[in-house]
């Protein structure tokens, strides 16, 4: 073990000091770019330095959504990241390296693997960013160290050296971190003022979950907040949008989930895992200015849901639910707590495999009663058919369910089989059958095309008369 660690420090020095020689470089590579005068008849040679800049900063905000949207649908993770954006376009030329020098906005991005020592390359960007607003990214890429004491020095060292530009923080992250105690590690933040501060995201798997005070001395602007696996408690009056997992076992007692939430008076958007409050019997937690809620419920047997959030939020404005589990767990759970969301418009079940389970009428029926405005509802990869057997089986003499339902979108999850895409085909040509017939028709709906080549060309024409179909 002690050579696994000797060598993975050995790496993390290896990979510090290729870094600094690729600056290196890319300064020897402008030379002589120069010197052999390679970039005179270059379209962009008689740009001027300001359209030069701008053109940099637009290359540099696309390179970042690419990579961010290339790595989430091919789920890559590099070890070594190719040289970035910024470090690239200062290698062309000489005047490109002074324009880029020149453009502090291309320097305030600083992505730090606390598993390596610290180097130069964060001193320049903080340098070149001049007085511009800094996103700030500390990541523990090498977990297989796991949480030690010397984790938790990386993560002072490096507070120590980013806490002078507290007061260009825009967004602060802390990704899978592995800290032996969070408290020393991290206890610079604690009294920290950071006025330009809007995002705070913290996720870590350490034992200890303490719940602690960070920048206490003011964050007036801080609007996002996720805290994966660890339970911080910053300035909460302008927090509008809430992310709150857990980890383990670890669990917010009510008085603590309470003291937690009630500060937060601008929340407008909730996203909670369903076990974060453990099962006791307390007052409801009313929540006014929640109208987004988005609750995870997983994947595990309905009776670990028989307590938790669900039973103490109270969400009188809530317009948008988004629900993380299967369609079976979902009914069952909203139908064990039975409190109506009469403002809920949109409702969206989301789950990452289809999971039929048979679920009385009975429950399904007081499901849909406790939602009586729904205008949309989205099925991406969760089980539609009970929802849609208790709707299509109405008759003209029963109650109406869901009158002002106008849109509805079903994606199948990966990997179904053809019998359950057939299914699902016929389940909508009921369902929109039978809306007709009760004199309130959906307006539309959005089936992936795997669903679609389901039916006849018949009965996609007919299903098309009735109502405006979109393939996905």
């Amino acid at each position: 073990m002690v050579l696994l660690e000797s060598l993975l420090v050995q790496e993390a020095e290896l990979s510090s000091q290729m870094q600094e020689l690729k600056d290196t470089l890319s300064g020897v590579h402008v030379q002589i770019a120069e010197l052999q005068d390679v970039n005179r008849n270059a379209p962009t040679y008689n740009l001027p330095n300001e359209t030069l800049s701008a053109i940099f900063e637009a290359g540099l905000s696309e390179t970042q959504h690419f990579s961010a949207r290339f790595r989430r649908l091919f789920r890559i993770e590099r070890k070594a990241p190719p040289a970035s954006f910024e470090i690239l376009v200062s290698a062309v030329s000489r005047r490109w390296r002074n324009v880029a020098l020149q453009t502090p906005q291309l320097w305030t991005e600083l992505d730090i693997n606390v598993a390596k020592s610290m180097h130069h390359l964060y001193d320049l960007y903080l340098y070149r960013s001049k007085m511009c607003l800094l996103d700030i990214t500390l990541t523990q890429c090498n977990i297989l160290k796991k949480s030690d004491v010397d984790t938790d020095i990386n993560f002072k060292q490096h507070l120590e050296r980013l806490i002078p530009h507290v007061a260009r923080w825009k967004k602060f992250v802390i990704k899978h971190a592995y800290i032996h105690s969070p408290s020393t590690a991290l206890s610079a933040l604690t009294h920290l003022y950071a006025p330009a501060l809007e995002t705070l995201e913290v996720d870590f798997g350490s034992s200890q979950r303490p719940f602690m005070e960070v920048f206490s001395a003011g964050a007036p602007r801080l609007s996002y907040l996720t805290l994966i696996g660890v339970y911080f408690r910053p300035p909460a009056e302008s927090i509008k949008s809430l992310k709150l997992w857990r980890h383990g076992e670890k669990q917010f007692s009510h008085a603590e989930f309470k003291q937690f939430l009630q500060p937060m008076s601008s929340l407008t958007h909730l996203s909670i895992d369903s076990s974060v409050l453990p099962g006791t019997t307390h007052s409801p937690i009313e929540l006014p200015s929640v109208t987004s809620l988005n609750i995870v419920l997983g994947i595990v047997s309905v009776d670990s849901f028989s307590d938790g959030t669900l039973r103490f939020l109270d969400l009188p404005a809530v317009e948008t639910l988004t629900v993380q589990g299967s369609t079976y767990n979902l009914l069952s759970v909203f139908n064990q707590y039975h409190r109506a969301y009469p403002v809920v418009r949109s409702l969206a079940i989301i789950y990452s495999y289809y999971r039929e389970q048979d679920t009385p009428a009975a429950t399904t029926l007081n499901f849909i009663t406790l939602f009586p405005n729904i205008q949309d509802v989205v099925f991406q990869g969760a089980d539609p058919s009970p929802l849609l057997h208790t709707l299509y089986n109405r008759r003209s003499t029963d109650e109406r369910l869901w009158p002002h339902l106008s849109a509805m979108t079903i994606t199948p999850a990966e990997r179904v089989k053809v019998s359950v895409k057939k299914q699902i085909w016929a389940d909508v040509v009921k369902f929109v059958g039978n809306r007709v017939q009760l004199g309130i028709p959906i307006s539309s709906i959005k089936l992936s095309s795997e669903i679609v080549e389901r039916g006849s060309q018949r009965q996609q024409q007919k299903l098309r008369e009735q109502v405006t179909l979109v393939e996905c």
